[in-house]
């Protein structure tokens, strides 16, 4: 007799999900402001980066250790991509967060759906739909109207930016590929591997030397605005279905915004203000695109009746 397959979670456990997106949501939207914070007494973004990848990491390591062996069940390459496309994501979202305002560089970090949709046919063999391509030029004309509105001294930082999405998508395929091995492996290798990878550009570009307030912050910001909301995404996908995991985790780029204009009165532009709705509506339609269709009643006999 074989095992019965669990069934859909129940409405309280379905609720403390969405309670836990939530709350993971509002502690990732904290990234600009910290950064704004952290920018302002003179830490430079490599160094933001680096640091709390590092922390993340060392708190995933000893959750994650015992269950290494399940990184066997996909080839190196995976892996490898991954550890270098989070690296690229971190880098470049914590680095535009510098340069441009907080709403450019989250808006422009959720392109990642256009990047997706041009890289799984490459990389995972699956075939976007063509509706789903149509929604996708309605977030590619957010993009282009963000980028119009900027002088062109502050296009390096919307390409830096718009960087973070393309790392933030090809992220995503990577980790459809890492789908056998272990949520909390991932989550260790990806952190610890990035902020590894980031110590040479930091020695670089960076710097170790920090104030005791400066490393207070980015502790703070490694355990609390990094590590905890990572532990509660991966506790609520348990018990909230996926496509609706990635709606409600879109609050963080109302709120991201929100924070920055209390904390440091940082204003978006116009254009941002018109092209960032529309990629939002292109990130929302994607996700309803790939909700998961109730499956077809079976039709009734043809046959006689009784």
């Amino acid at each position: 007799m074989s095992a019965a397959r669990p069934g859909p979670a129940s409405t309280p456990t379905r609720y403390a999900g969405i309670l836990a997106l939530l709350a993971a949501a509002t502690l990732w939207s904290l990234n600009g402001v910290l950064i704004k914070v952290l920018s302002a007494d003179q830490m430079p973004g490599i160094t933001i980066a680096c640091l709390r990848s590092l922390i993340g990491g060392l708190v995933f390591l000893p959750l994650a250790w015992p269950r290494r062996h399940t990184l066997r069940n996909v080839g190196a390459a995976w892996p490898v991509g991954c550890v270098l496309m989070f690296t690229l994501m971190t880098a470049t979202f914590v680095i535009s967060n510098t340069m441009t305002t907080s709403a450019n560089a989250i808006i422009l970090q959720y392109t990642s759906p256009i990047w997706i949709f041009l890289l799984s046919p490459l990389l995972l063999r699956e075939r976007p739909r063509r509706a789903e391509g149509a929604v996708l030029v309605v977030a590619m004309a957010g993009v282009a109207i963000i980028f119009a509105g900027h002088a062109r001294d502050s296009l390096a930082a919307l390409l830096v930016a718009l960087t973070s999405g393309l790392g933030y998508g090809a992220l995503t395929v990577a980790l459809r590929g890492l789908r056998p091995v272990n949520a909390m492996v991932v989550a260790a290798m990806n952190a610890l591997g990035s902020g590894v990878l980031l110590i040479a550009p930091t020695l670089i570009w960076g710097t170790f030397e920090l104030t005791a307030r400066q490393w207070g912050l980015v502790v703070l910001m490694g355990l609390v605005q990094f590590t905890l909301p990572y532990f509660l995404f991966t506790w609520a996908l348990q018990r909230v279905e996926a496509h609706r995991a990635g709606m409600v985790v879109l609050l963080e780029v109302v709120l991201n915004p929100v924070w920055t204009f209390l904390a440091v009165s940082e204003t978006p532009a116009l254009s941002t203000l018109i092209g960032g709705p529309l990629v939002l509506a292109g990130v929302v339609g994607t996700l309803l695109l790939g909700r998961p269709r109730p499956p077809t009643p079976p039709r009734p006999s043809a046959g006689p009746g009784p």
